[in-house]
Order: C-alpha cells, then sequence, then structure tokens
C-alpha cells in the first residue's frame, strides 16, 4: 500500500492553492501536469493538494481550461515536424489525462457526500440551499469550490426529481423566491428575474438529461406518457393509507440499494485492483 504524503503539508499546500489568481493556479497546475518540480514540496504531496476539498472544483475546472488551450501551451516550433508536434501534442494529453483522473474521482466522492447531505434535508432548508446555488451560479457571489460539487449533487439520480419539481415552481413562479430587494427598482428586479430563469433554464435542461438517464438504465424510454403514474396518482387518492405505506417501504428498499452500490464503487476507486 502506498504511502500517504504528510496530511499537515497537504493542507499547507491546498490552502495556498485556494489563494492563488486564476493565472497562478493554472500556471501551477500546468507545470504539476507536465511533471515539472517544485523544490518545495514532493508530487504526492502536490498530487493530493490539487485533490483536496477546497480545491478539486478548481482543479477540474482548471483541467478543462487546459484541454481546451493545449494549442496555445503548446506551439508548434518553426524546425518541429508535424509528426515530432503531434507526438508532443500526444505526450501532454497523457499527462493531462493521469493528472485528471485521481481530481475527477475526489469531485465524485465529494458531490456523492453532498447528495448525501441534500437528501436529509427538509423542504424548506432544500429549498435555501438550492436557491442559494442557483444564485451564485447565476453570478451573485460563488462560493469558491462548491458550485460544481453541488451541481453534480443536485443532479444525482436520488436528488434530482425532488430538484426538477423545485425548479420548475421557481421557474412558474419567480418572484416568490427571489423577494424584491429594498430600494431596488422594477427595472433591477426584472433583470435579477431574466438572469433567474436563464440559470434554471440551464440547470432544468442538466436535470432532465439525469431524469431521463435515471429512466433509461431500467429499460424505460423517457418522456413517454406515464399512464401507470396516472393511474398510481389515483390509488393515492383513494387509499392513502395503505399507498403511504407501500411508498414509505420501496423509499427504503430504493435508498438502501443505492447507498450499497455508493459504498461499493466508493470502495473501488479508493482500494483499485492491481493489473493482471
Amino acid at each position: 500500500m502506498a504511502e500517504q504524503p504528510p496530511a499537515e503539508q497537504v493542507s499547507a499546500l491546498a490552502e495556498r492553492l485556494t489563494k492563488m489568481t486564476h493565472q497562478a493556479f493554472y500556471d501551477a497546475w500546468v507545470s504539476f501536469v507536465r511533471g515539472e518540480t517544485d523544490r518545495r514540496v514532493s508530487r504526492d504531496v502536490q498530487a493530493a493538494a490539487f485533490c483536496a476539498a477546497p480545491v478539486a472544483s478548481r482543479t477540474l475546472a482548471t483541467a478543462n481550461r487546459t484541454a481546451r488551450e493545449f494549442k496555445t501551451l503548446l506551439p508548434k516550433s518553426p524546425d518541429e515536424t508535424k509528426r515530432e508536434y503531434q507526438a508532443r501534442i500526444n505526450t501532454f494529453r497523457d499527462q493531462l489525462r493521469a493528472a485528471r483522473q485521481p481530481v475527477e474521482a475526489a469531485v465524485e466522492d465529494l458531490a456523492l457526500d453532498e447528495a448525501e447531505f441534500l437528501l436529509q434535508l427538509d423542504d424548506e432548508a432544500f429549498v435555501e440551499e438550492w436557491g442559494q446555488f442557483v444564485a451564485d451560479s447565476a453570478g451573485r457571489g460563488p462560493r469558491a469550490g462548491r458550485d460544481l460539487v453541488q451541481g453534480l449533487a443536485f443532479r444525482n439520480p436520488e436528488v434530482a426529481p425532488r430538484t426538477f419539481a423545485l425548479a420548475e415552481r421557481m421557474m412558474s413562479n419567480p418572484l416568490a423566491f427571489l423577494p424584491k430587494e429594498e430600494g431596488e427598482s422594477r427595472k433591477a428586479q426584472e433583470a435579477r428575474v431574466s438572469q433567474l430563469r436563464s440559470r434554471l433554464e440551464a440547470e432544468l435542461r442538466f436535470l432532465r438529461y439525469s431524469l431521463d438517464y435515471a429512466e433509461a438504465r431500467w429499460g424505460r424510454l423517457p418522456s413517454a406518457p406515464n399512464h401507470r403514474l396516472q393511474a398510481m396518482r389515483l390509488l393515492a387518492e383513494s387509499h392513502p393509507e395503505e399507498f403511504s405505506r407501500l411508498l414509505h417501504a420501496v423509499r427504503a428498499d430504493s435508498h438502501q440499494a443505492h447507498k450499497e452500490a455508493r459504498e461499493q464503487r466508493r470502495f473501488e476507486r479508493r482500494h483499485p485492483q492491481p493489473a493482471s
């Protein structure tokens, strides 16, 4: 089993990374991907710090930027052949892929933890969390390092149905969730409402993908008329107590199955099997 890097060094470097400007963080990540050494810390410490909870989301966003801008990072030399240049690009892509994989796993773990937290919230707290996330994503003071993780958590297959229903309510009546601020003009409020609607439209598309994916995993075609659901609603109206008892039982079984599946995926990521 590989020895873990010193926790205090990882924490100290992660804290430095959170305080960096966007460009400084980008430069530090690119240097790490290229395998350049940092005299102050080992590569193991760097790798762990880039995956640390306060940093992982920012690292993944930076990795995405790096993938888009690799030609700017790797300009072709005048005396370099096309084959040599392509080989250099391929090497960098392999380095980026290797550096990115543990970051993606860290972000996924954080998102699973966040989804479990969201599942425990009552309606009022869930509305508050979602409202804050949408407002942050729309440009009203984002909380560093949380937007990506929270977005994945809200789109988690177990959380997405609740998120989708709330997002549709907000879309149909945004003023109920976005009251007028003191001293705010009507035009300014309309601008905020428009911005909120735009953000909700984008999120609803992501959420629809999550819901359709959950349906497709069970071999069902999404977006078809759901006659079974309509009949189930009629049954709930006719026999509410029996329906409630059955619903709680099914939810408990489903929650336990998803919990066991999450634990198994997390175990497999943290204890990868050696290649045969």
